[in-house]
């Protein structure tokens, strides 16, 4: 008991709300990517932003877009996927440029690289690197080679992370439950798994665990195989992880993440997840993590600087907002049968609990 006390002390001391996020965090009115709304932006935008996602638009977006309706910018918006293939990257960033944006909004680690190359490669395949790019949910923009440094971003590149440091989500684990050896399933192809990867184990050296790790075998295209992940997990449950924990790793915790989440429940395996989607989507039993529409209205907040007032966007540190939320999935708890302590519970947002009612 005293380690939770211990554990939700030092999760408590690290959630607190920046300026920023709290203004981030006013109720917005609805996104004029919709309806009416959408064709009277288009009609009267003075500004034109490429949305460029590897997925549907989200509550993410929905922050970014409200916010910078909420401050009278008028933008008109063009959405612009991407496929996730490094083949396509010459493409997309053609796409882009025919846009004519006067800025670009990113998300994710693999698309703002496809787009803004490397911050110490300026000539590799044309990046581009002459439109400001705001990114959200880049999780290791240093790390990554984005930026060269958060505070001086020094290039045409800034935004916002939403993943809470590793040390603060490795004190939310054992809030909930105790545990000797971390399971870990790497992709070795996006960067951000193998930065986590080798975090995790540093960390374990001084706090007394030890990290079971998988990697995904590669297809003969040089992409992960979404049919060896069931296999994977097992491994890793068979190896004895006591949990999975599942970054913030696009192919994992986004694209496949009900594989995922299935082959952890199948095997018995509790899984902590450091994204907000798998956890409320999909069947990952826990998680830490910024408010997605929080990040995209912080977003929007730089987006405003850069267009309305001017700023440079090497001038604008990148951030990450300093207050996260936890979520727990009560439908996958009642499967493992594994309840958290009421010490979790006043701290914690609890979803998917009329299975457990109807199940008493």
């Amino acid at each position: 008991m005293p380690r939770i006390y211990t554990a939700l002390r030092a999760l408590a001391a690290a959630s607190i709300l920046c300026a920023a996020a709290a203004h981030a965090q006013q109720p917005a009115p609805a996104t004029p990517s919709s309806g009416a709304a959408a064709a009277v932006a288009a009609a009267t935008a003075r500004y034109t932003v490429a949305m460029v996602l590897p997925r549907d638009e989200q509550n993410i977006e929905a922050g970014f877009t409200s916010y910078l309706q909420r401050q009278d910018v008028p933008v008109r918006y063009v959405n612009i996927r991407y496929s996730g293939k490094a083949d396509d990257i010459a493409d997309l960033r053609s796409r882009v440029r025919a846009a004519n944006p006067d800025l670009i909004y990113v998300w994710g680690t693999p698309t703002s690289l496809a787009l803004a190359g490397r911050h110490d490669q300026p000539n590799a395949g044309n990046p581009i690197r002459d439109i400001p790019i705001v990114f959200t949910e880049v999780t290791d923009p240093v790390g990554a080679g984005l930026l060269p440094a958060l505070e001086h971003p020094a290039r045409n590149v800034t935004g916002v992370s939403h993943v809470a440091p590793l040390p603060v989500q490795l004190n939310a684990i054992r809030a909930y439950r105790p545990f000797a050896k971390l399971g870990y399933l790497h992709n070795p192809v996006e960067p951000n798994s193998a930065l986590i990867r080798d975090r995790l184990k540093d960390l374990a050296k001084t706090q007394n665990f030890e990290v079971v790790e998988a990697a995904l075998p590669l297809l003969p295209t040089g992409a992960p195989d979404p049919g060896q992940i069931a296999a994977q997990v097992k491994s890793l449950a068979e190896r004895g992880a006591d949990l999975l924990y599942v970054g913030p790793i696009t192919f994992l915790a986004f694209t496949h993440r009900d594989a995922v989440t299935t082959a952890a429940l199948e095997n018995k395996l509790p899984t902590f997840c450091a994204t907000e989607s798998i956890v409320r989507q999909s069947g990952c039993m826990f998680g830490l993590f910024s408010n997605g529409a929080n990040i995209g209205r912080y977003a929007g907040s730089m987006a405003r600087q850069i267009l309305v007032e001017k700023k440079r966007t090497q001038d604008i540190p990148a951030s990450t907002l300093q207050r996260f939320s936890l979520l727990i999935n009560m439908r996958t708890v009642h499967a493992l049968g594994l309840y958290p302590p009421m010490l979790l519970l006043n701290v914690a947002e609890v979803i998917n609990v009329e299975t457990q009612a109807a199940a008493k």
